[in-house]
């Protein structure tokens, strides 16, 4: 027929390539030309060094600058839509301040166990980036009364401009909790805050888009300068981490399981590898939040805590990626061969805790906020140019530690507020996988609340 003869059946769309696809082939397509350019003299070759080298270089500077225009505004947001998310000031008295002290804690202890790992082993000596300049200044830390003085901004707009991320944290966790104490009339403007760390995220998914660009322009200027040996200091950067990251899972989130939780591991692992597998193949908290919420109430977590604890801490609870900004700031350091001394190497610890705060569940943001870090620092940008490769890796290790951790609080809190129901707990050691689904459907049905919250 005429109308069958006219007819075009419709052909399947093409799968757009992931970004980390593309951050790989970046990746890979640098490290051949840098491998080229550095056969071919480098820095030593007039023609490269005249006309190459500051084109790629422009491409990784600009994502680098794309990058610094938008964290400021988008720690300020996220950390006020945090503060806000906390609920009531009821709340925030009962479960709320131990939760978030809960988290502070648990953050120092991360980029503590990073700092020392990243003392002994030294991923940054391999190899020396250019020379110890004398512009290099690292910002050096007051006395304890003058440095908590100086977290306080006397103008909080000059520390806007000034990408001073400590007294900005300070004015926005302030400024979120009077808008919690406010109450209802507050709501449009935390409903417009909450928009604005939206877009400030949604401008991040713009600027992700020039990765490939950024990582094959700074590779191939890295590896056409200093050639094959930068692979030492990157290999051994991913197995600090790495190492860190089985530390705090292995080794703290035990002993809070063991001594505050009173939780038997085997139990914890049975129900929380999933969540964990889901974090650490998808690199956001996000994907692993419903399971999550699904888990712990397996576990004998009362719905109230868990339905505050884990949204929560998916924000605010990243001891993964604390590990990693402890880490890249001393393997910027030792890339320059600077020797930090232990006063900088606390400031840089608890900073690095204070700014996970602002780490939403996002891909790539612990890339995109450790270039604050660096920069708040005194450090060059660098380390930043041998990481942004292979960060993915890194990132599994860190957003896997950062969901499990999130479980491990809510059970602490539980056990801590006298509320973890222990029969539950132990009903949950002998559950077959039929009888965790047959639960999970029970606490769904019961749960209207549960799809929101996730």
């Amino acid at each position: 027929m005429k109308g069958e003869q006219n007819m075009v059946l419709p052909t399947a769309g093409k799968k757009k390539m992931s970004l980390v696809k593309k951050i790989f082939i970046g990746l890979i397509g640098g490290i051949i030309v840098g491998y080229i350019l550095n056969f071919l003299g480098g820095a030593n070759n007039e023609i490269i060094a005249a006309y190459i080298f500051p084109f790629l270089s422009f491409l990784g500077n600009l994502f680098i600058r794309l990058i610094r225009m938008v964290v400021v505004p988008l720690v300020l947001f996220c950390i006020i839509d945090a503060a806000v998310s906390l609920g009531d000031i009821k709340k925030l008295r009962t479960i709320g301040l131990k939760t978030i002290a809960f988290f502070l804690a648990s953050g120092m202890i991360a980029a503590s166990i990073g700092l020392i790992l990243v003392n002994i082993i030294q991923p940054g000596r391999g190899i020396q980036i250019g020379e110890i300049e004398s512009n290099i200044t690292v910002n050096q830390i007051s006395g304890p009364y003058e440095t908590i003085l100086n977290m306080i901004p006397t103008n909080p707009f000059a520390s806007l401009s000034a990408g001073d991320m400590l007294p900005i944290i300070v004015f926005a966790l302030f400024l979120g909790l009077a808008l919690i104490a406010i109450g209802e009339k507050a709501a449009p403007v935390a409903k417009g805050i909450k928009t604005l760390a939206d877009a400030m995220f949604r401008m991040i998914t713009f600027i992700l888009g020039i990765i490939p660009f950024g990582v094959f322009g700074l590779m191939a200027v890295a590896l056409g300068t200093y050639g094959v040996e930068i692979f030492g200091p990157v290999l051994k950067f991913i197995a600090v981490d790495y190492l860190a990251n089985f530390i705090m899972v292995a080794g703290v989130y035990g002993l809070f399981l063991t001594f505050i939780a009173k939780v038997n591991i085997r139990t914890f692992w049975k129900h929380a590898f999933e969540p964990w597998l889901l974090a650490f193949s998808a690199c956001t908290t996000n994907a692993a939040l419903p399971r999550s919420m699904k888990v712990a109430p397996r576990l004998g977590v009362p719905k109230e805590i868990s339905n505050f604890v884990l949204p929560l801490g998916a924000t605010a609870n990243m001891n993964g990626t604390c590990i990693y900004f402890a880490i890249i700031v001393l393997f910027a350091a030792q890339l320059y061969g600077i020797d930090l001394p232990i006063s900088q190497q606390i400031l840089a610890a608890g900073t690095a805790t204070l700014l996970s705060v602002g780490c939403a569940a996002t891909p790539q943001i612990g890339l995109v906020i450790s270039t604050t870090l660096l920069t708040s620092l005194g450090f060059p940008l660098d380390a930043i140019a041998l990481v942004a490769g292979i960060y993915r890796i890194v990132d599994q290790a860190h957003t896997s530690t950062n969901a499990t951790g999130d479980i491990v609080t809510a059970l602490c809190i539980a056990s801590i507020q006298g509320e973890l129901d222990r029969e539950q707990l132990a009903a949950a050691a002998k559950m077959t996988p039929a009888e965790m689904a047959e639960f999970d459907a029970k606490i769904d049905a019961e749960d209207g609340l549960l799809s929101e919250a996730c």
